[in-house]
């Protein structure tokens, strides 16, 4: 499990190494007297989040009085979309290898939901099927840190990707669980209250003529980190596992003074940094 938390902790790492820089015709110091370019402000964001299901879990059961008799038991998990809403800060640099994080709040909404069947046989015959519905839908609370690399494409339009962690909190589950599959010893009607991954983002930014970005965003998790009891990125909901999409747009608005800013002149004709019109 160590080698897995290597990633996030090298990020932040070199991150935190690239804010020292040595003063423009100086030897040696700590600190950058010459002013860095960034972009910075604050952001909200909508979107829809998607449980993508996995394959189905099944199980054949021979009655062990009368062999001419079993039962197969059929688990199908039905994806379906929820929605999410957030709010943070931002800041993106013209640094050659991290140059972009945010950090914030989300609202996350997931549904989904699983179908299960019996169906009893005789001699290999079809004589009956019994089938019910489970679904689910859980409310979380989830902060999130994200660092990345940010490729301007053109002046209106960049890439960013790059990888964050988030620590979710379910203040409500709404739970109408399947019977276990009797074969099945990883039933659960849901996760933990509590959850902690890495996860994977990309995102479009495009620049306004004001001080406006809009940028789509998708994520997914790609490591559980708590629980510590496995390491996979897929939600377990009653028999079977799906995985959260995360589509968002991103409406992120740039404080006064950032480098993408449009210039404002003054009536004398001479801009904000001094320069003759």
């Amino acid at each position: 499990m160590k080698k897995f938390l290597i990633i996030p902790i090298l990020l932040i790492s070199i991150s935190a190494i690239g804010q020292f820089k040595k003063p423009k015709g100086k030897n040696n110091g700590l600190y950058n007297y010459s002013k860095e370019k960034v972009d910075k402000g604050w952001y909200f964001g909508l979107g829809a989040t998607y449980m993508a299901a996995y394959s189905n879990e099944t199980a054949t059961i021979t009655d062990t009085i009368n062999p001419l008799l079993s039962s197969k038991y059929i688990a199908d998990p039905k994806g379906k979309f929820g929605a999410l809403a957030e709010i943070g800060l931002f800041k993106m640099t013209e640094r050659k290898f991290i140059n972009y994080r945010d950090f914030g709040l989300t609202w996350k909404w997931f549904r989904g939901g699983e179908n299960y069947t019996v169906e009893s046989y005789n001699d290999d015959v079809l004589t009956s099927t019994a089938t019910s519905e489970g679904s689910y839908g859980d409310h979380l609370l989830s902060a999130h840190f994200n660092l990345g690399y940010k490729f301007d494409a053109s002046d209106k339009l960049f890439y960013v990707n790059g990888l964050g962690l988030n620590a979710d909190y379910h203040l409500i589950k709404g739970r109408s669980a399947t019977p276990q599959i009797p074969t099945n010893t990883d039933y659960v009607t849901g996760p933990d209250a509590f959850l902690g991954e890495l996860h994977y983002f990309f995102g479009m930014g495009f620049k306004t003529n004001g001080r406006l970005i809009i940028m789509p965003i998708i994520e997914t998790p790609i490591l559980a980190l708590i629980p510590l009891n496995h390491i996979k990125s897929t939600h377990s909901y009653f028999n079977t596992r799906s995985r959260p999409f995360l589509l968002r747009v991103r409406f992120m608005f740039l404080k006064k003074g950032s480098k993408s800013c449009p210039a404002v002149f003054n009536p004398e004709g001479i801009d904000p940094n001094n320069n003759l019109d």
